[in-house]
């Protein structure tokens, strides 16, 4: 499909998200271009994992979806990840890493089969980048942790085993849910950078799903979503200053 230079990369429209009891989301629009990385902000239980769920097409049989969700040119509301093609799937970095990490298959295998989409064992070039990577991401000694398996790694090393197999994905949106929580402060900021310069440099789109104000600052866009739809939407300080929510002004209020 042609698409235009200009459109965005991924296009949400009045997407309702539901269960069989209630309506988690209603209305919910927004727009990624390339380069853009994208925070979600909101209160804590209310379902941002599920939207970046329907967008990834990670929904649970549970859930409905209705709406418009395009990405790369192509509608694929509803539409499960597995039916999708590679130019409709975006990675997709996890909160819960040890679920995301396939526990039968060495870093290594898994890394590679990221960066390749075929192979688990690392060619001279592909180590080379991979290893680069590795040391960006906090990992002084990458040679020594690509043969282990994701049971014999700490928790905070499986979070940014994850992130690694996000940045190095060939997708052209990247959807970061919480990606840093299991980190220390210093590192999760310098990991940010990173999936901010990644999404620059590789002219992506990226969604991140965060609480952290600080990093929702320096995002491009912020979307705000609270009792059911979005309160807030723009460049984060003018969406925040715009708009009178009581989560927002409560955010605001940090800021000051």
């Amino acid at each position: 499909m042609s698409i235009c230079v200009n459109a965005p990369l991924l296009s949400v429209d009045q997407l309702t998200i539901k269960t069989s009891s209630r309506t988690l989301f209603q209305d919910i629009h927004f727009d990624v271009y390339r380069g853009e990385l994208l925070a979600i902000m909101g209160p804590s239980g209310i379902g941002k994992s599920m939207l970046s769920r329907a967008i990834a097409g990670f929904l649970p049989d549970t859930v409905e979806v209705e709406g418009h969700i395009s990405l790369s040119g192509d509608a694929v509301c509803g539409l499960p990840m597995l039916q999708r093609t590679a130019a409709q799937r975006p990675a997709v970095i996890f909160q819960d890493a040890l679920q995301a990490l396939n526990p039968l298959v060495s870093i290594e295998g898994q890394l590679s089969l990221a960066l390749t989409g075929t192979r688990t064992k690392l060619k001279s070039q592909d180590k080379i980048k991979l290893t680069e990577l590795l040391v960006q991401l906090g990992f002084p000694n990458p040679e020594t942790i690509l043969p282990l398996y994701p049971s014999q790694i700490s928790g905070g090393q499986r979070q940014r085993i994850c992130i690694a197999i996000g940045l190095l994905s060939n997708a052209d949106l990247i959807i970061a849910d919480e990606p840093t929580s299991a980190l220390d402060p210093v590192t999760e900021q310098e990991i940010l950078k990173l999936i901010r310069d990644n999404v620059k440099q590789r002219q992506i789109g990226g969604l991140l799903i965060t609480h952290d104000l600080h990093s929702a600052l320096a995002c491009d866009k912020l979307l705000v979503i609270d009792d059911g739809g979005v309160v807030a939407y723009g460049a984060p300080k003018h969406a925040l200053e715009s708009s009178s929510h009581a989560f927002c002004c409560s955010l605001r209020d940090l800021i000051e």
